[in-house]
């Protein structure tokens, strides 16, 4: 927590945070004194407000009241947010049953958009570091197979693969008996194995899983709520147009989520380091919910942040509980 900030600075400045991102208004002592959990005179407020903007986290507008900086939207995420307990109503959080993980992470990363009311990305988690129960190869056409992983939980994974080197159905299928020995670890387990030699394999094995590797090594990256930018920036086409053809380029998204070195929480990306145009005055909100699984909100930075996280936390919980 800012070691700055004294109990009554923390409190005044949680409520302007909130003020600005819930209600998208400006503060003065008035509206801050009322809001407080505790008796406070709008004069004693006043000086709370001179303090923080003398520390760097408030700036007054023109239009007479004051508003958070990015410092401020920074310690309030960190430390001073109050999360909003997830809106679960009796069979509010009900996603319909799927063995599709695919199919399952679409739905989610709608579900996340409408919780959050601002846009929604959802990374699947790679294939390669699911658990499994049963990989098997159908060879669809020439050079072509399908990959089907069932995971521990029962989900199903597919994958066409294409390949320099044909295949006989035969072939695939002892291969993938060979995998069978390994049930219980990931592909990435297996593909370790052979690499540091304590499983030798068979030559037809090692290139399968190679170019598998090099093909999947990543997950699918789904993106909703688009329709969520036109409310949200109501008026400024070009700014809407520019974001929109941020998630049009998912290569480029996806490059821009595996650089970033997230740790097992909830992080938050904003300003300078979104390389995109347009974004420079939006914000991620991004959790690593399982090993190469991303989920993030991407909206401007007076979103409700409570919401967005409570909506963050939950279902991120829920697809760690239901895939791995």
């Amino acid at each position: 927590m800012g070691k700055e900030l004294n109990f009554r600075e923390r409190e005044v400045l949680r409520i302007i945070v909130e003020i600005y991102t819930e209600e998208g208004k400006l503060s003065n002592s008035f509206s801050v004194a009322g809001r407080l959990p505790f008796r406070m005179s709008p004069s004693a407020v006043r000086q709370v407000m001179a303090s923080l903007e003398t520390k760097g986290y408030l700036s007054l507008s023109t239009r007479k009241g004051r508003f958070p900086t990015n410092l401020a939207l920074k310690i309030y995420i960190n430390n001073l947010i109050r999360v909003k307990p997830w809106r679960q109503v009796e069979g509010k959080f009900q996603m319909k049953t799927s063995e599709d993980m695919n199919l399952m992470i679409k739905e989610a990363a709608a579900l996340l958009s409408e919780e959050s009311q601002n846009l929604s990305l959802l990374v699947s988690p790679s294939i390669f570091y699911v658990p499994f129960s049963h990989v098997s190869f159908i060879r669809v056409q020439e050079n072509t197979f399908l990959l089907l992983l069932r995971s521990l939980k029962g989900l199903i994974i597919t994958k066409t693969i294409r390949i320099d080197r044909d295949y006989t159905q035969n072939k695939l299928d002892e291969i993938s008996n060979i995998l069978e020995k390994f049930k219980g670890r990931t592909l990435r387990e297996v593909m370790d194995f052979i690499e540091e030699g304590i499983y030798r394999g068979s030559r037809s094995l090692k290139e399968i899983i190679r170019k598998m590797r090099e093909l999947v090594g990543e997950g699918d990256l789904y993106v909703e709520g688009e329709s969520l930018i036109f409310e949200r920036l109501r008026g400024n086409l070009e700014k809407i147009k520019g974001i929109l053809k941020i998630f049009e380029e998912k290569k480029e998204v996806l490059k821009f989520l595996n650089k970033l070195e997230l740790g097992g929480k909830i992080e938050v990306v904003w300003g300078e380091q979104i390389p995109f145009p347009y974004g420079k005055d939006c914000v991620f909100l991004l959790y690593p919910y399982l090993p190469k699984g991303v989920m993030a909100v991407f909206g401007p930075k007076n979103m409700s942040y409570s919401k967005s996280l409570a909506a963050l936390d939950n279902l991120g919980g829920y697809l760690r509980s239901v895939i791995y």
